[in-house]
């Protein structure tokens, strides 16, 4: 049934927004067929010559909707801004479409302005639809600022992308656009000290004792990477993980505010490998150690000396796991210290004369470690991340940046041991270093 376009303004209140709601709340709802209004109300987006918005009689039972066009790789999108939101709650964009030769990137999508308010979740969407489609539903769910305040958008492609490119062309029909409060049953929630986890109840094949068990260990994550780092993420708010049904295949999640979690990955084959193995799991703890660089608001995110987040997610989390003798699956099954997989890695770039890969990078800072302890690390990050970029200096390549952390390393080595240590002299070899000069200098 057809409806006027509907927005109801909800008052500003201190909500902890780790819960959907008990009663469904109608926040914005848009047919469309109130032209005038509509057009007031969006921002229509299509710089490129190739591309048109238009409002037609074409929608569902024949009624007006959006018909979003481009005959060549683009984004073109209307968008709908939005205030009044409870603060960090959880909310469910949804709409009708129907698609023709709808091809490349993200396809037809809905999605949040990934640019200012919303630029620690940029990846969430819906299911992106390709091809030629009838009349369906897609929907995202997605968390409001701290402001109360979202930016959705109505879309032909996307502006970012991840291996995909984003952008997209073809024909798209929008109708029935509404924004209510997540339905309560929409999400299995469990919250612990430090997250939240809000994931589509059918992934959950475990009881909430074993979810809350595993949250628990991702806790101690948490702290374990606030003790190397010195900082926490997002003003030490809880790390909340959402499924989404927006994201490419072959990522198993991606690290914001919340870690996206996607519907199309394994999601309890982790549960299960918990339950029967202890496995607190490879790409959750990647991601949060993602998350302790992005969201600490020092430098520019991960700091101007980090060359490399994805090897730092990983050693944050060899801390971790060596910290609390935790198991995990790399390839097999590591308790405690997994010095011995990054060590494989290092082998196989040595026997072909580099050091190009991250893994094996990683080996020589765990080498570190273990010489001088992790209280070296704890030292050096500490006070790298309460350094802001400025008096850091400028790098004109990552080798650079590796020596500067190799220079920190360096000063608190010294002020534990109590005399003067040099440890890229101590710790690598000139043959080494070269092979590092030349991978991170290309």
């Amino acid at each position: 049934m057809k409806r006027l376009l509907l927005l109801l303004l909800m008052p500003f209140v201190a909500s902890s927004g780790l819960y959907a709601a008990d009663d469904t709340k109608e926040i914005f709802c848009d047919d469309f067929n109130e032209i005038s209004f509509t057009k007031q109300h969006w921002t229509i987006d299509k710089h490129m010559l190739t591309s048109s918005v238009k409002f037609v009689k074409e929608g569902v039972d024949g009624s007006r909707c959006v018909k979003i066009s481009n005959s060549e790789k683009g984004v073109v999108k209307i968008t709908k801004h939005l205030t009044g939101l409870n603060p960090n709650t959880f909310y469910r964009v949804s709409a009708k479409i129907k698609t023709e030769d709808v091809a490349e990137g993200r396809g037809a999508i809905l999605y949040l302005d990934v640019f200012g308010h919303h630029s620690a979740q940029p990846w969430n969407a819906s299911r992106f639809v390709y091809g030629t489609t009838d009349w369906q539903e897609v929907y995202m769910d997605f968390v409001s600022d701290k402001h109360g305040e979202t930016y959705v958008s109505c879309s032909l492609g996307f502006p970012g992308g991840t291996y995909n490119g984003g952008k997209a062309k073809g024909t798209v029909w929008y109708d029935d656009v509404k924004i209510t409060e997540t339905p309560k049953e929409a999400l299995y929630v469990r919250e612990s000290k430090h997250m939240v986890l809000a994931i589509n109840p059918q992934h959950v094949c475990v009881d909430d004792h074993t979810i809350d068990a595993w949250l628990q260990a991702l806790d101690k994550t948490y702290e374990a990477y606030e003790e190397l780092l010195g900082v926490v993420p997002y003003g030490g708010d809880k790390i909340r993980i959402l499924s989404t049904p927006g994201m490419e295949a072959g990522y198993w999640a991606l690290a914001g505010d919340p870690i996206l979690w996607n519907d199309n990955a394994d999601i309890k084959g982790l549960q299960t490998n918990f339950k029967t193995h202890n496995d607190w799991g490879f790409g959750i703890l990647h991601e949060i150690g993602h998350v302790f660089s992005a969201g600490t608001a020092v430098g520019d995110g991960y700091g101007s000396w980090n060359w490399n987040d994805e090897i730092f997610a990983n050693f944050r989390m060899s801390y971790a796991l060596d910290k609390y003798e935790a198991t995990m699956a790399q390839q097999t099954f590591y308790k405690g210290d997994n010095i011995a997989y990054y060590k494989q890695a290092y082998k196989k770039c040595v026997a072909k004369g580099n050091l190009d890969s991250g893994d094996a990078i990683h080996y020589t800072l765990m080498r570190i470690a273990e010489i001088y302890g992790w209280d070296v690390y704890k030292k050096a990050f500490h006070k790298l991340y309460q350094t802001p970029d400025s008096e850091l200096g400028r790098f004109s390549n990552n080798y650079e940046k590796f020596l500067c952390l190799m220079k920190y390393l360096s000063e608190a080595a010294t002020e534990i041991v109590g005399y003067e240590v040099d440890v890229t002299r101590n710790c690598y070899t000139p043959v080494e270093l070269e092979m590092i000069k030349k991978a991170l200098t290309k």
